[in-house]
């Protein structure tokens, strides 16, 4: 026999009424009217092809044919140019556009560093136009015995003109030799009737750099018994524009029984014209003893 179910455990259909009804009749409409916007240019363009990509082992490739294919918006770039423009006149402008004056982007050592120099520039100047004004001044009684073609006065031009004869003293002492005369006297027992000076570098020695060892000195073959033989009949002097400091450990080396009777160097040459001159009696001649 079939069993009767309870009607509490029957389900009751949903019961809808009329307003329930028309909602569900009525078409759904979206929330809001604005239609999406379509994508760009640039966004529909497709991936790149990892396939197809260029081969660098051959140089990089050029970007120009990219760069001028219009795929940038040339109206946003305007536009972006414009607000920029607006920026830097309400901000009364700076480095560039939109930005702050470039003392803005200094900091406080930067600072103090650009105030010092520019007192130390000023310093220089005013030091500079007191020490003219000082050499200027008028002759004293030894110098006014050498300088006989300048007179004293306060006129502007003599003023320079004995300001530049002061200095032209000063650097005479760097252009001329350190001694009037560079060679003393022979003495009667080592007398040579003759003078032969010889220059040091590419003559006695050579010298080359290089890399791996620097600067390195090499004697010339035959350099002692050249010396040894000549040394009988001339007096041999040393001529050279090498500095003392570094020509007197060479020649010292180079002529440890001391042959070369006089080693002139650079502090015997004259400065003139930008060129260190050999003058004197030892200047590429061969000269008579007695001529000192």
């Amino acid at each position: 026999m079939a069993k009767k179910t309870p009607q509490s455990r029957i389900p009751k259909p949903p019961t809808t009424s009329k307003a329930d009804s028309n909602v569900e009749a009525q078409p759904s409409q979206p929330a809001s009217t604005t239609e999406e916007p379509s994508p760009s240019a640039a966004e529909q363009t497709p991936p790149p092809d990892l396939n197809s990509l260029p081969d660098l082992t051959k140089g990089i490739p050029s970007t120009l044919e990219y760069e001028t294919s219009g795929a940038t918006n040339k109206s946003d770039l305007s536009h972006l140019e414009a607000e920029a423009e607006k920026a830097e006149q309400a901000e009364g402008g700076g480095r560039g556009r939109g930005e702050l004056p470039a003392s803005a982007y200094m900091s406080s050592t930067e600072k103090r560093r650009a105030q010092f120099a520019n007192r130390m520039y000023l310093a220089v100047l005013v030091g500079t136009v007191l020490g003219l004004a000082y050499l200027g001044r008028e002759w004293d009684e030894e110098e006014a015995a050498v300088h006989k073609d300048i007179p004293s006065g306060w006129t502007p031009a003599l003023w320079w003109k004995r300001a530049m004869a002061r200095l032209t003293d000063v650097t005479e002492y760097y252009r001329e030799p350190a001694f009037e005369k560079l060679l003393p006297d022979p003495h009667p027992m080592f007398e040579r009737p003759y003078t032969l000076c010889i220059s040091l570098e590419d003559m006695l020695v050579h010298s080359e750099w290089t890399r791996e060892h620097g600067w390195r000195v090499a004697k010339r073959p035959g350099v002692d018994y050249f010396l040894r033989y000549l040394s009988q009949y001339y007096e041999l002097v040393l001529f050279t524009s090498v500095p003392m400091a570094m020509g007197e450990p060479l020649v010292r080396k180079l002529d440890p029984f001391q042959i070369i009777v006089w080693p002139l160097f650079r502090e015997a040459t004259k400065y003139k014209d930008g060129e260190i001159v050999k003058v004197g009696r030892c200047h590429s001649q061969v000269g008579v003893s007695d001529n000192r």
